[in-house]
């Protein structure tokens, strides 16, 4: 009995045909069972190959080529394929590290986004509002670092925020997944609504301030609720030239808390064994 094999690809046909080339046989030569057609996905995302499984026809007996086959199965790990992606130069990143435990408190410089590709970008978060039922005007620049900003303004902009600026937040990260998919380069990008970004830091900072002066009067140390690295980078900037205090960011995934402390506190410390085995 023939082994049946998987063969994937962008759709069914790239499948079989990647079959056909790895078995070295003409199509007629296989018996195909489609598994999946694939999916495109939206903006990129959520794409899905297509998948089919394959095995060698019995015709006229054993085929010479049969042990061919079974030797080239699997399909080599190199492929020369999609040279231009490679071709493309990708200029390089700088970033200044700061110590302490303040985090993310780097300036990091993108790749070159050419004009075509910032319309694309506009374009596509044009679409994302529309599909959410709440069309706006998107503006769009690139700042010295390479940084692409992209400003939505219109009447939708309190839905598009969201309570504390979430809903801005999910979009922001589906943008840079698209943009992640759409292009090769490192492409550096955030999203703002209505100015909520520079009213958040202003909010942020002086929050962060506000509570270091507690932490300072009382000694107990105080927590901003879980937020994103951006802000979490602004809370830490605005403490980083108090020497008499200390921030960090604890928790896991993108959202974490930030401790503001006073120096020597703020860290767990190991339990003392008891002695006596008690």
């Amino acid at each position: 009995m023939s082994a049946k094999m998987e063969y994937k690809g962008t759709d069914v046909e790239e499948a079989i045909g990647n079959a056909c080339a790895a078995l070295k046989v003409a199509r007629e030569e296989l018996d195909i069972r489609i598994i999946s057609t694939g999916s495109a996905g939206i903006f990129g995302l959520g794409r899905k190959k297509a998948s089919v499984q394959v095995s060698l026809k019995k015709e006229g007996g054993e085929k010479q080529n049969r042990p061919t086959a079974e030797k080239k199965s699997r399909p080599p790990k190199v492929r020369a394929e999609r040279p231009a992606l490679e071709s493309k130069p990708v200029a390089p990143r700088v970033r200044a590290e700061k110590s302490g435990d303040n985090e993310g408190q780097e300036e990091v410089v993108g790749d070159p986004v050419t004009s075509e590709e910032m319309e694309e970008i506009r374009a596509d978060i044009a679409r994302i509002m529309e599909l959410m039922g709440c069309p706006s005007v998107i503006s769009i620049e690139q700042d010295q670092n390479n940084k692409v900003h992209a400003t939505i303004t219109g009447e939708f902009v309190e839905i598009i925020v969201g309570s504390e600026g979430q809903t801005l937040d999910g979009l922001q990260y589906v943008m840079r997944k698209i943009i992640t998919r759409k292009f090769s380069q490192k492409v550096l990008f955030s999203l703002d609504a209505g100015g909520f970004r520079e009213n958040r830091m202003v909010e942020l900072q002086e929050r962060a301030l506000r509570l270091a002066q507690e932490v300072k009067e009382t000694g107990k140390t105080r927590t901003i609720p879980a937020i994103n690295p951006a802000e979490r980078r602004m809370v830490h900037m605005a403490l980083q030239d108090d020497t008499g205090i200390r921030s960090r960011s604890i928790g896991e995934g993108v959202f974490k808390k930030v401790l503001i402390y006073l120096p020597g506190q703020g860290r767990r410390r190991s339990p003392r064994k008891k002695k006596g085995g008690e």
